[in-house]
């Protein structure tokens, strides 16, 4: 016989969906026996969690390192409770996560005495409408099959987010009506187009006018090809580009690309276009200057078309002059192919200034760097993070490196300017929504949609955010996912101890006070002993430069040999 739930995982398997992960809940056990039973050998493989917020997570780095869905599921009510966190991330991200959760019987005849009654909401999906692209609560089996459909459909639609539906358990373990069967072929994901050409008409007589025009780019997650397109934008017209850390966009090693917080490049800046960027405001906020008094905006992508009332992350309103619906990767296809094309930027006195402001900008990235380089590597009085970053570089640079999760603002900022970021799948960018618990859970998400390609899959990972989700360390050692996890352990939480000196000395109050219930010092936790305790291969911890380069060797031998995650413990000042 053939049980409704049999039919949802054909679904999965139909849309090539490899994995599913999640932590065992009752509310679910009729997809969890049809996955276990699936005849089928393409049925996708299962990946056990001890938390609902780790196996969010590593759909959340699955997806931003492959494009794939790792589909999720979640137990009722507690289960979607713990992994709302983790979902709130992937919003903020814009990751298209397709969540399926259980659900008691919402007929109350059905249900068991106690557990199906607290285990059953008449709304559950509702706990998650602010943070979500779409959610459902079907009560039948055509009406569920319909609405995953739609979830997998939503979910390729821009602007990606998450989509949730609640899966009735009575309707689970329902045996298959007789009239339903999977639609013939694939869901055809709705794309948006190109610019037109009124729209690039506008945007290039912008362009190509500007004496300092500015290219920002941030969750366009631009692949090798689209960035060398955005690149030849840049060198052709003399612009800057400003790469923030939502994705991998352009070779940070660029002599034209810099991060987000140059005040030199901004404050001069008369054209900026903005591809999917979505903190326009805090971009010129951080530039420290007053706009240029001529400086034309304009932006293009598509995070305006997804605004939720409910969380703040539309960011302050920024009034552009020129704002451009369309799909980014596409449209620079045509800004660079009209770029090439266009007559006004090879007349000698615009290419003469060009060339001129290309060399000035490479000027100002060399000088900054050299001035970076001198500031980081100065003596101190123990291992500094962005020292413990330069050491980890010179022992792995060898390799073909993928940077998996990198742990804090603080390690986020520092690697992109110190290590060479130079191919698409090297970087997949932070978590979204500022969630701790969101590092280890992605970055073996990551690892494993880089199975099997000889990359070496690097977990930059700070010691807070371990502490929120130690267990995924299970996962990690359980099903041999290749990773090497760098604990960055400065034992504080850094960010916590900066807000209680700055609040302090705003109160003209002694800031000596700023560890206390903000640090570890007191009593530190052993990153060692806790890798062990998962059956994880660590060759201990690492304080110096040498240390770690030595150690890493270990690691790294470790995991050639026997095709295991590691993890070093490297502690910083």
């Amino acid at each position: 016989m053939k049980y409704f739930s049999d039919l949802l995982v054909d679904l999965l398997i139909a849309h090539d969906i490899e994995y599913v992960c999640f932590n065992p809940g009752a509310s679910f056990r009729g997809i969890h026996d049809s996955l276990v039973h699936h005849p089928d050998p393409a049925v996708p493989a299962i990946l056990m969690c001890c938390h609902e917020e780790i196996s969010v997570a590593m759909a959340h780095g699955y997806y931003k390192a492959s494009g794939k869905h790792m589909a999720v599921l979640v137990h009722a009510n507690i289960g979607l409770q713990h992994a709302s966190m983790a979902i709130f991330n992937a919003w903020c991200d814009r990751v298209p996560l397709l969540v399926l959760g259980g659900n008691g019987p919402i007929d109350a005849a059905l249900r068991r005495p106690w557990i199906d009654w607290i285990h059953t909401s008449q709304g559950i999906d509702k706990l998650l409408s602010g943070y979500t692209k779409w959610t459902d609560m079907p009560v039948s089996q055509g009406a569920t099959l319909e609405s995953v459909q739609r979830a997998l459909k939503l979910c390729a639609a821009e602007p990606h987010a998450p989509c949730y539906v609640a899966i009735d358990s009575a309707v689970q373990e329902e045996p298959l009506a007789d009239h339903l069967a999977l639609p013939d072929g694939p869901i055809r994901p709705e794309r948006l187009s190109a610019l037109d050409d009124q729209q690039l008409a506008e945007l290039m007589a912008q362009l190509t006018s500007a004496q300092h025009p500015v290219l920002a780019v941030d969750y366009a997650a631009l692949n090798d090809e689209q960035a060398a397109q955005l690149l030849e934008i840049a060198t052709l017209t003399g612009a800057a580009v400003i790469s923030r850390n939502g994705r991998y966009n352009v070779p940070n090693t660029h002599p034209l690309v810099f991060q987000d917080h140059d005040a030199h490049l901004l404050g001069e800046c008369d054209f900026l276009l903005a591809l999917e960027v979505q903190d326009l405001h805090g971009l010129l906020a951080h530039s420290g200057q007053q706009p240029h008094p001529g400086l034309y905006i304009a932006t293009l992508g598509t995070h305006s078309l997804l605004i939720s009332s409910w969380v703040a992350d539309s960011q302050k309103l920024v009034c552009a002059d020129l704002v451009l619906h369309a799909n980014v990767a596409a449209s620079i296809a045509r800004i660079a192919q009209a770029t090439r094309a266009s007559s006004e930027l090879r007349e000698h006195p615009a290419q003469a200034r060009i060339d001129a402001r290309i060399q000035r900008i490479a000027a100002h990235k060399q000088a900054r760097h050299q001035a970076l380089l001198a500031q980081v590597t100065q003596p101190a009085d123990g291992l500094t993070i962005a020292q413990a970053l330069i050491a980890i570089h010179e022992a792995i640079g060898h390799q073909r490196w993928v940077l998996t999760n990198t742990g804090s603002v603080t390690i986020d900022t520092l690697v992109r300017e110190l290590w060479p970021i130079e191919r698409s799948e090297a970087y997949i960018g932070m978590s979204g929504g500022a969630g701790l618990g969101y590092g280890l859970g992605a970055a073996i998400g990551a690892a494993v949609a880089h199975q099997g390609t000889g990359r070496l899959c690097i977990n930059l990972q700070s010691d807070g955010d371990l502490l929120y989700t130690p267990s995924a360390l299970w996962t990690l050692s359980a099903y041999d996912i290749p990773l090497l996890v760098l604990v960055i352990n400065n034992r504080l939480y850094l960010n916590s101890k900066q807000h209680a000196e700055r609040i302090a000395d705003l109160r003209q109050r002694p800031i000596d006070l700023s560890d206390l219930a903000t640090s570890f010092h007191d009593n530190e936790v052993d990153f060692v002993a806790l890798a062990q305790t998962f059956n994880l291969y660590s060759p201990g911890s690492a304080d110096n430069p040498a240390a770690i380069q030595e150690r890493i060797s270990d690691c790294l031998t470790y995991m050639q040999t026997h095709g295991k995650p590691a993890l070093l413990e490297i502690k910083t000042l």
